[in-house]
Protein backbone atom coordinates (compact mmCIF):
# COMPACT_ATOMS: atom_id res chain seq x y z
CA UNK A 1 0.00 0.00 0.00
CA UNK A 2 1.45 3.03 -0.36
CA UNK A 3 2.25 5.93 2.15
CA UNK A 4 -0.94 7.73 1.71
CA UNK A 5 -2.99 5.08 2.83
CA UNK A 6 -1.18 4.74 6.01
CA UNK A 7 -1.92 8.55 7.22
CA UNK A 8 -5.01 8.94 9.19
CA UNK A 9 -7.71 10.63 7.97
CA UNK A 10 -8.67 14.32 9.36
CA UNK A 11 -11.62 14.14 11.22
CA UNK A 12 -15.02 15.90 9.42
CA UNK A 13 -15.33 19.63 9.38
CA UNK A 14 -18.13 20.70 11.61
CA UNK A 15 -17.88 17.53 13.56
CA UNK A 16 -16.50 17.87 17.44
CA UNK A 17 -14.25 15.65 19.25
CA UNK A 18 -15.85 13.33 21.16
CA UNK A 19 -15.44 14.28 24.90
CA UNK A 20 -16.02 10.11 25.75
CA UNK A 21 -12.69 9.10 24.09
CA UNK A 22 -10.10 10.51 26.15
CA UNK A 23 -11.03 11.07 29.63
CA UNK A 24 -9.75 14.34 31.23
CA UNK A 25 -6.38 13.65 33.36
CA UNK A 26 -5.06 15.67 35.88
CA UNK A 27 -1.50 16.84 36.45
CA UNK A 28 -0.84 14.23 38.97
CA UNK A 29 -2.23 11.43 36.18
CA UNK A 30 -5.15 10.65 38.00
CA UNK A 31 -8.49 10.94 36.64
CA UNK A 32 -10.35 13.72 37.55
CA UNK A 33 -14.02 12.85 38.97
CA UNK A 34 -17.10 15.03 39.50
CA UNK A 35 -18.28 16.51 42.42
CA UNK A 36 -21.74 16.99 41.40
CA UNK A 37 -22.24 12.96 40.49
CA UNK A 38 -22.66 11.51 43.89
CA UNK A 39 -25.64 13.45 46.15
CA UNK A 40 -24.77 14.42 49.66
CA UNK A 41 -26.20 12.44 52.41
CA UNK A 42 -25.92 13.89 56.00
CA UNK A 43 -24.31 12.10 58.19
CA UNK A 44 -26.84 11.89 60.39
CA UNK A 45 -29.13 8.53 60.70
CA UNK A 46 -32.27 9.37 62.79
CA UNK A 47 -33.07 13.05 62.36
CA UNK A 48 -34.69 14.75 65.19
CA UNK A 49 -38.58 15.97 65.28
CA UNK A 50 -39.73 18.99 66.90
CA UNK A 51 -42.83 18.50 68.81
CA UNK A 52 -45.49 21.16 69.34
CA UNK A 53 -47.16 19.76 72.43
CA UNK A 54 -45.79 21.02 76.07
CA UNK A 55 -43.24 19.25 77.29
CA UNK A 56 -43.43 19.75 80.93
CA UNK A 57 -46.16 21.41 82.91
CA UNK A 58 -47.17 24.65 83.99
CA UNK A 59 -44.99 25.91 86.52
CA UNK A 60 -45.99 25.66 89.55
CA UNK A 61 -46.33 29.77 90.37
CA UNK A 62 -47.76 30.07 87.11
CA UNK A 63 -50.21 27.56 87.99
CA UNK A 64 -51.36 28.97 91.53
CA UNK A 65 -52.05 32.60 89.68
CA UNK A 66 -54.62 31.42 87.53
CA UNK A 67 -55.80 29.07 90.85
CA UNK A 68 -56.07 32.66 92.51
CA UNK A 69 -57.46 34.99 89.07
CA UNK A 70 -60.73 32.23 89.15
CA UNK A 71 -61.40 32.50 92.89
CA UNK A 72 -61.15 36.62 92.29
CA UNK A 73 -63.85 35.98 89.90
CA UNK A 74 -65.78 34.03 91.63
CA UNK A 75 -65.65 35.98 94.38
CA UNK A 76 -66.55 39.19 92.27
CA UNK A 77 -69.26 37.34 90.74
CA UNK A 78 -71.17 36.70 94.22
CA UNK A 79 -70.75 40.05 95.47
CA UNK A 80 -72.33 41.80 92.46
CA UNK A 81 -75.11 39.37 93.21
CA UNK A 82 -75.51 40.08 96.87
CA UNK A 83 -75.15 44.30 95.63
CA UNK A 84 -78.25 43.72 93.38
CA UNK A 85 -80.54 41.99 95.60
CA UNK A 86 -79.57 44.59 98.73
CA UNK A 87 -80.59 47.28 95.92
CA UNK A 88 -83.61 45.39 95.07
CA UNK A 89 -84.45 45.15 98.97
CA UNK A 90 -84.19 48.68 99.25
CA UNK A 91 -86.31 50.06 96.29
CA UNK A 92 -88.90 47.74 97.83
CA UNK A 93 -88.52 49.28 101.14
CA UNK A 94 -88.97 52.82 99.63
CA UNK A 95 -92.00 52.21 98.02
CA UNK A 96 -95.12 52.87 99.87
CA UNK A 97 -97.13 51.22 102.40
CA UNK A 98 -100.15 50.57 99.52
CA UNK A 99 -97.61 49.10 97.33
CA UNK A 100 -96.75 47.00 100.00
CA UNK A 101 -100.01 45.64 101.25
CA UNK A 102 -100.62 45.01 97.77
CA UNK A 103 -97.51 42.86 97.17
CA UNK A 104 -98.33 41.10 100.28
CA UNK A 105 -101.70 40.14 98.80
CA UNK A 106 -99.84 38.99 95.63
CA UNK A 107 -97.41 37.05 97.42
CA UNK A 108 -99.46 35.20 99.96
CA UNK A 109 -102.25 34.84 97.33
CA UNK A 110 -99.68 33.14 95.60
CA UNK A 111 -98.88 31.21 98.33
CA UNK A 112 -101.80 29.72 98.99
CA UNK A 113 -102.25 28.72 95.43
CA UNK A 114 -98.44 27.25 95.50
CA UNK A 115 -99.18 25.14 98.45
CA UNK A 116 -103.09 24.26 97.15
CA UNK A 117 -101.26 22.58 94.33
CA UNK A 118 -99.22 20.42 95.94
CA UNK A 119 -101.90 19.06 98.16
CA UNK A 120 -104.43 18.41 95.47
CA UNK A 121 -101.72 16.83 93.44
CA UNK A 122 -100.66 14.55 96.35
CA UNK A 123 -104.32 13.91 97.67
CA UNK A 124 -105.96 14.11 94.06
CA UNK A 125 -109.24 14.24 92.64
CA UNK A 126 -112.54 13.21 94.96
CA UNK A 127 -116.07 12.44 93.59
CA UNK A 128 -118.65 15.38 94.65
CA UNK A 129 -119.83 13.06 97.19
CA UNK A 130 -117.14 12.15 98.96
CA UNK A 131 -116.58 15.25 100.98
CA UNK A 132 -120.25 15.62 101.92
CA UNK A 133 -120.39 19.34 99.92
CA UNK A 134 -123.90 20.92 99.64
CA UNK A 135 -123.73 23.93 97.36
CA UNK A 136 -126.97 25.85 98.39
CA UNK A 137 -128.10 28.57 96.16
CA UNK A 138 -128.41 32.37 96.64
CA UNK A 139 -130.19 33.92 94.23
CA UNK A 140 -130.52 37.29 96.00
CA UNK A 141 -126.64 38.27 96.27
CA UNK A 142 -123.53 37.26 94.36
CA UNK A 143 -122.58 34.79 96.87
CA UNK A 144 -121.25 30.85 96.98
CA UNK A 145 -122.34 29.09 100.32
CA UNK A 146 -120.49 25.47 101.54
CA UNK A 147 -122.35 23.07 103.71
CA UNK A 148 -120.51 20.59 105.13
CA UNK A 149 -123.02 17.31 105.73
CA UNK A 150 -119.99 15.16 106.20
CA UNK A 151 -118.76 14.26 109.99
CA UNK A 152 -115.23 15.07 109.26
CA UNK A 153 -113.88 18.44 109.52
CA UNK A 154 -112.91 20.13 106.44
CA UNK A 155 -109.10 21.61 106.57
CA UNK A 156 -107.37 24.28 104.63
CA UNK A 157 -110.24 25.03 102.56
CA UNK A 158 -109.86 26.77 99.24
CA UNK A 159 -112.84 28.14 97.07
CA UNK A 160 -112.23 28.40 93.55
CA UNK A 161 -114.27 30.41 91.47
CA UNK A 162 -114.85 31.58 87.98
CA UNK A 163 -116.93 34.13 86.38
CA UNK A 164 -118.58 33.94 82.89
CA UNK A 165 -115.43 35.88 81.52
CA UNK A 166 -113.31 33.04 82.59
CA UNK A 167 -111.62 35.38 85.42
CA UNK A 168 -110.40 32.86 88.49
CA UNK A 169 -110.97 34.00 92.00
CA UNK A 170 -110.67 32.81 95.55
CA UNK A 171 -111.10 32.70 98.89
CA UNK A 172 -109.44 30.53 101.29
CA UNK A 173 -110.71 28.90 105.39
CA UNK A 174 -108.69 27.13 107.66
CA UNK A 175 -111.22 24.86 108.64
CA UNK A 176 -115.40 24.03 108.46
CA UNK A 177 -117.11 21.93 111.00
CA UNK A 178 -119.31 19.40 110.41
CA UNK A 179 -122.57 20.22 109.78
CA UNK A 180 -121.70 23.94 109.49
CA UNK A 181 -121.62 26.52 106.44
CA UNK A 182 -118.89 28.10 104.83
CA UNK A 183 -120.15 32.01 102.78
CA UNK A 184 -118.01 33.70 100.54
CA UNK A 185 -118.97 36.96 99.39
CA UNK A 186 -116.83 38.79 96.38
CA UNK A 187 -115.61 41.09 98.84
CA UNK A 188 -113.81 37.97 99.85
CA UNK A 189 -113.13 36.56 96.56
CA UNK A 190 -109.76 37.52 94.88
CA UNK A 191 -108.09 37.64 91.74
CA UNK A 192 -104.58 37.01 90.65
CA UNK A 193 -103.74 40.62 90.72
CA UNK A 194 -104.57 40.57 94.72
CA UNK A 195 -107.99 42.80 93.96
CA UNK A 196 -111.72 41.42 95.11
CA UNK A 197 -114.27 40.26 92.71
CA UNK A 198 -116.64 43.18 91.74
CA UNK A 199 -120.15 42.74 93.36
CA UNK A 200 -121.88 41.78 90.05
CA UNK A 201 -119.84 38.27 89.38
CA UNK A 202 -121.96 36.07 87.78
CA UNK A 203 -120.08 32.88 89.14
CA UNK A 204 -119.78 29.81 86.44
CA UNK A 205 -117.97 27.07 88.08
CA UNK A 206 -116.98 26.45 91.66
CA UNK A 207 -114.56 24.20 93.13
CA UNK A 208 -113.91 23.30 96.70
CA UNK A 209 -110.30 22.14 97.69
CA UNK A 210 -109.03 21.00 100.85
CA UNK A 211 -106.09 18.94 102.62
CA UNK A 212 -107.79 15.99 101.29
CA UNK A 213 -108.26 16.69 97.38
CA UNK A 214 -110.82 18.32 95.61
CA UNK A 215 -114.18 18.33 94.13
CA UNK A 216 -116.35 19.94 91.47
CA UNK A 217 -119.72 21.80 92.92
CA UNK A 218 -120.93 23.95 89.94
CA UNK A 219 -119.77 23.80 86.47
CA UNK A 220 -121.35 25.66 83.59
CA UNK A 221 -124.07 27.18 85.98
CA UNK A 222 -124.96 23.55 87.04
CA UNK A 223 -125.46 22.57 90.40
CA UNK A 224 -123.37 19.45 90.83
CA UNK A 225 -123.95 18.46 94.56
CA UNK A 226 -127.89 18.49 93.77
CA UNK A 227 -126.55 15.05 91.77
CA UNK A 228 -124.56 13.53 94.31
CA UNK A 229 -125.49 10.77 96.60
Amino acid sequence: MSDGADQSQPPRRGTPPSSTTTPRVSSTGTPRVSSTTTPRVSSTTNPRVMSAARTAPLPKGQDAAISERLKSESANVALNAVAVLKEMVGDFRQQDRFFKYKASIVGGWLLVSLATVGLTCARGVKETGDFGAKLIPITSRAAVTIMNKSDETWRDVIVVVKDNRGAEWRASVARVEPTKELTVTPKQLLGADGRAAPSDIRIRDVEMRTSEGRAQLLENGRNLTEEAP
